[in-house]
């Protein structure tokens, strides 16, 4: 008969390998948790993109005339102050259009204020700027409009305007077209 006893219980080496092994388990989990953050983030903020270029279209169906008179096209940037507030007095069709633009740019950043647009942010891009384009050299009215809305979705302060997802210095960017 041996005097050996059945040993019973777990060694304190068990324990501690199962300790690390659920601590690296947990780890990863927030590591998970921090990303689906940042993505909900990003995700947002393209609804919100889409939905403001949807709303500057919508500004420029309702405003054919200046459309037709390339008064929407925007290099990218900061629009001016418009000088009449459309929302209270009767405006030209480039009046319009520049009121438009203002407008809508103030609704995306609320850190901008014009004189004669009132402050209704919906939304807060950082460096968010908009560009409206043709897609040929010679803008004629029923000519394909390409609106383009960059915002610094990184928040690293980038400026570039190439829409290069890689490049950490080009903002993030969404093109919609639209057809008048």
């Amino acid at each position: 008969m041996s005097n050996r006893r059945r040993q019973r219980g777990v060694t304190l080496i068990e324990v501690l390998i199962a300790i690390v092994i659920m601590a690296i388990g947990l780890i990863g989990i927030a590591a998970m948790q921090a990303a689906a953050l940042g993505n909900n983030q990003l995700s947002f903020e393209y609804t919100q993109v889409v939905t403001a270029g949807q709303n500057l279209a919508e500004r420029m169906r309702a405003n054919r005339d200046g459309v037709s008179n390339n008064f929407y096209l925007f290099a990218a940037g900061t629009p001016g102050n418009p000088g009449v507030n459309c929302a209270t007095a009767s405006c030209t069709s480039q009046q319009q259009a520049n009121w438009d633009l203002a407008a809508w740019y103030a609704s995306l950043a609320p850190s901008v204020s014009f004189a004669n647009v009132p402050a209704t942010a919906s939304a807060n891009l950082p460096g968010v700027q908009v560009a409206v384009a043709c897609e040929t050299v010679t803008c004629v009215p029923d000519d394909v409009r390409t609106i383009t809305i960059f915002w610094d979705s990184r928040r690293n302060g980038a400026t570039g305007i190439a829409c290069d997802p890689d490049d950490n210095a080009d903002l993030a960017c969404v093109r919609l077209p639209f057809t008048p």
